[in-house]
């Protein structure tokens, strides 16, 4: 299994293009003042030692020149903490940081392991750590997998024609399977019809099936035979679903369907979406590597942010683990 996902990560580094925005800015944060002071700043070793465990088990072990790409990203980002000026290397070797900060550093050395440049992590990091503010994704129309208190919100805008959304669809599987409680999956279609030209009855028929209360039975049954969504087909998916046939054929020719499908297009536009699939994780843009350990850590983050109020049954048995451990 851990296998075939890397494969499907490695496929889904590709996507079916829709448009790209204009990429973001990497501006280094400079030594955080104290008071009338420039905060000491620890030797280069100890910020990289430190760096590292703040990171967690399981991270690549670097050579000097990544260490020396570590700790020029590390004082290039502010530490993602609210009302925090220092940046991440000196918020975390002071041993004071905030609950999203050991992720921060996580993400560095994951991608520095990986052998990715500064260049290239830089702004994932601004994207994913920076003070930009998360976008308010419009779901109320949207099918929904898991239960909204869920820490984590993943939104999935996807075409049914497309190749690598089919592979995103096992991707997400898996994360839904190891995250458990942890994450809601939430859809919207984006049927790109100039590559895809049977994208855009497919996406009326799953809002027709949603109208049903079947929308996700028709997810899979249109990911499953990806390459028989002619309207034929549709309907035969129709049928197999129980559906009410009648009111499925009405609703898939209706206006008022093809309206619904053109809010989530404009949705995804909106989002500046780059093609599909594509990700938003808590109204912010999914950019990292489209690999399993890279998505749980933005859920784990995710639920430990929520976990700051220890007062949740969970949490405190999260904290009561922990201390057990340690």
């Amino acid at each position: 299994m851990k296998t075939c996902l890397s494969f499907v990560a490695a496929l889904l580094a590709c996507a079916c293009s829709g448009h790209t925005p204009v990429p973001e800015s990497w501006t280094p944060q400079k030594p955080a003042p104290v008071g009338n002071k420039v905060a000491p700043e620890q030797p280069d070793a100890v910020i990289v030692e430190r760096l590292t465990r703040a990171a967690g088990e399981g991270m690549p072990a670097l050579n000097e020149a990544g260490q020396g790409m570590l700790l020029d990203l590390a004082r290039g980002l502010g530490c993602p903490c609210e009302g925090e000026s220092r940046n991440l290397a000196g918020c975390i070797s002071a041993g004071d940081a905030c609950p999203r900060a050991p992720f921060a550093a996580r993400a560095i050395l994951r991608a520095l392991g990986r052998g990715e440049q500064p260049k290239k992590i830089a702004p994932r990091l601004l994207e994913r750590f920076g003070p930009v503010e998360p976008e308010k994704v419009d779901l109320s129309r949207a099918p929904c997998r898991g239960e909204p208190s869920a820490p984590a919100t993943l939104v999935v805008i996807s075409d049914f024609q497309c190749p690598y959304c089919a592979l995103g669809r096992k991707l997400v599987e898996d994360l839904q399977e190891r995250a458990g409680a942890k994450l809601r999956v939430c859809f919207l279609n984006w049927p790109l019809v100039k590559i895809h030209p049977l994208a855009m009855g497919a996406a009326s028929a799953a809002v027709a099936a949603q109208n049903q209360g079947k929308f996700w039975p028709m997810h899979d049954l249109m990911f499953d035979n990806r390459a028989n969504l002619e309207r034929d087909d549709l309907l035969g998916h129709a049928r197999e679903l129980g559906l009410d046939m009648a009111r499925f054929e009405k609703d898939l020719d209706s206006a008022k369907v093809a309206a619904r499908v053109e809010l989530d297009i404009k949705e995804a536009r909106r989002l500046r979406m780059r093609g599909t699939p594509s990700f938003l994780i808590n109204g912010r843009r999914y950019t990292d590597p489209k690999a399993p350990e890279d998505f749980m850590d933005w859920i784990e983050e995710a639920a430990a942010l929520k976990c700051q109020d220890a007062r949740t049954p969970e949490c405190q048995n999260a904290t009561m683990e922990k201390a057990a451990g340690d």
